[in-house]
């Protein structure tokens, strides 16, 4: 019988190149991709179960802190042993999972932040450990459950009102029609990514420069961030003193369009003379955040229409994250404004709303995928798009709930795509899973036959992936190829913990600035306790 005997928490992240950053953040030279990993230790030679969480860098400090204390209380001071060999039975994994989402003592501290990423690590670690017992990639594990299985997973007392038990069985039920044949294609073929390059903060011929690059490497998609001269207009008045009126702000939207549409004609432009592709490589935008409902609809709406006026056939495949993720309702709003600003539009003129990336639990993205029309006789809104995360939800239960809520969307008559967010070291590795088990068990595209798409995170300077993970995440002509190596794949190797572990990885220690970096982040005695 296997035993969970210890746990292992520490913090390993990647030094900031200046690649990447969102319009907030460029100045401080891109973020620095931060790990919390969390290793659950037992007694077989070399089986262990590992989770990770994401950060920017700061915060590591608070967040091993509250995960080692949640996996001690989940895993080490039981009153019986936990029965890891028989994880995989019965839909135990899922019943343990969801024991820890009802924990009463967390519950008061709200079902958002580090206390739920902590129990999704726990949940992760348990999945990847069942598994390598069973010696099956962790996305297959799940595929090949049964329908009672899998509803096991989720907790359906705050979802209830848009998906019933029964009805969530009768779904899986259907999904297991055609499944073997869609585990094969996944082996066969693998996910479709998307890769991102326009970055706040760097030139225009840098902008071409990384577009032809992505034409080159066989990305179907690339994404553009928008949005940082917004933002360096809200942050100039605040230095200033200025206090801005609603009228400021709609003048400001306008000047941000305007200067992000120069962007976006070039991109489109380098795409037509570079891309021979029968299908030539497409266009998504992220604001992350930075923008209020309106000054959003404000802003896409110009854009759109300059990039339209310039070329209708250059379309935009979503605006990300346009307004605070804790607004389902903004972004609900802010996709129907567009929706009605275009509808005459001859051609087609459309731009479809996405978020999720920092959406904490399914019911998030309830309200994202089936928000109400008040007056009306049960008509439902969703947005377009929906992008959740590896490690920001409370583990594989609740992706399989988002995915389920989605699944549900998609029957109701909505085209909802499923592209889930990876922004960060060992999210591509994790999240790959998520989409695998999606595409397993409802198909690669909705219900319009669009595919969905994972997004990718690779940088020029340096890999994210190879060398430092065990079973790194590989994009080969747009398509994440998917092994059959068991485990979810977010095992370190000696060499990347080797380099990234802080405070004294190689890579820390190369210069006098990481140094300080890392010491900042890691500032306690009690760091390792």
């Amino acid at each position: 019988m296997t035993r969970i005997v210890d746990i292992n928490v520490f913090p390993v992240a990647a030094p900031p190149t200046g690649f990447g950053g969102d319009a907030r953040n460029i100045a401080q030279g891109g973020p620095t991709y931060a790990n919390v990993v969390l290793e659950v230790i037992t007694d077989q030679p070399g089986l262990k179960g590992t989770a990770v969480i994401f950060t920017n860098g700061h915060g590591l400090l608070e967040s091993c802190d509250f995960t080692r204390s949640v996996a001690r209380r989940y895993l080490l001071d039981r009153q019986k042993p936990l029965q890891v060999d028989e994880l995989h039975r019965d839909g135990n994994l899922g019943k343990l999972a969801k024991t820890f989402l009802l924990d009463s003592d967390y519950s008061w501290l709200g079902s958002v932040g580090v206390s739920r990423m902590a129990i999704g690590a726990v949940i992760n670690a348990l999945w990847d450990l069942t598994a390598k017992l069973q010696g099956v990639p962790a996305w297959q594990l799940i595929a090949d459950m049964s329908p009672e299985e899998l509803l096991a997973f989720i907790d359906f007392e705050q979802i209830g009102d848009v998906v019933s038990q029964q009805e969530a069985l009768d779904i899986f039920r259907q999904a297991q029609h055609g499944k073997q044949a869609r585990i094969e294609a996944i082996y066969e073929k693998g996910l479709l990514a998307y890769n991102t390059a326009g970055w706040s903060g760097i030139s225009l011929e840098g902008l071409v420069d990384q577009t032809i690059k992505m034409i080159h490497a066989g990305w179907p998609q690339i994404k553009i961030k928008v949005g940082a001269s917004w933002s360096g207009m809200r942050v100039k008045a605040d230095e200033e003193g200025r206090i801005l009126s609603r009228d400021d702000l709609d003048r400001m939207a306008l000047q941000a369009a305007n200067d992000d549409a120069e962007r976006m004609i070039l991109v489109y432009k380098t795409i037509d003379q570079h891309d021979t592709r029968n299908r030539k490589m497409t266009v998504a935008v992220d604001s992350n955040q930075v923008f209020d409902p309106r000054s959003a609809f404000i802003f896409m709406k110009s854009l759109a229409e300059q990039i339209y006026a310039n070329n209708p056939a250059h379309t935009i495949q979503w605006f990300e994250e346009p307004t605070n993720q804790h607004s389902a309702i903004g972004h609900v709003w802010i996709q129907q404004q567009l929706d009605n600003a275009f509808r005459d539009y001859n051609p087609p003129l459309h731009v479809p709303i996405s978020t999720g990336e920092q959406g904490a639990s399914p019911v998030t993205f309830k309200d994202l995928m089936h928000a109400p029309v008040f007056g009306s006789d049960g008509e439902k809104r969703s947005i377009d798009v929906i992008q959740m995360d590896y490690a920001r939800v409370a583990g594989i239960g609740d992706n399989l709930a988002i995915l389920l809520l989605a699944k549900k969307a998609r029957l109701e008559g909505r085209d909802v795509r499923i592209c889930p967010h990876t922004g960060g070291i060992g999210l591509c590795e994790g999240m790959r899973n998520v989409q695998a088990i999606k595409q397993a068990l409802f198909g690669s595209t909705n219900n319009a036959g669009v595919e969905d798409i994972l997004e990718f995170v690779a940088e020029e300077v340096r890999s994210v992936h190879e060398g430092v993970f065990i079973n790194p995440a590989i994009v080969i002509d747009g398509y994440y190829q998917m092994s059959r190596t068991p485990g979810v794949g977010v095992d370190y190797t000696d060499e990347g913990i080797l380099n990234y572990r802080l405070p004294d990885g190689k890579a820390w220690q190369a210069t006098e600035k990481f140094r300080e970096l890392a010491e900042r982040f890691t500032l306690s005695e009690n760091f390792y306790s």
